[in-house]
């Protein structure tokens, strides 16, 4: 049995997010990799709820986090 065929939601995400990533990124790195999976999954989970997403991330980062700098995002 294929794996397209035994486990079709997990076969469709996989896709998705290898389109996403190409169509949006052009490509990832290894090193980036868990980043653009999570911003991934957090635009799937909320997919339905689009229309405020740019206003709720902002929020998130105004209440929840100070400044970051490059080094301390990729460390």
């Amino acid at each position: 049995m294929k794996a397209h065929e035994l486990l079709p939601q997990v076969h469709l995400v996989i896709s998705n997010f290898k389109r996403w990533v190409l169509d949006v990124f052009h490509g990832v790195s290894a090193k980036h990799l868990q980043s653009y999976l999570d911003e991934f999954c957090y635009r799937l989970n909320r997919r339905y709820r689009r229309t405020d997403l740019f206003r709720r991330v902002l929020n998130r980062c105004a209440c929840f986090a100070g400044p970051v700098t490059y080094a301390e995002l990729t460390a």
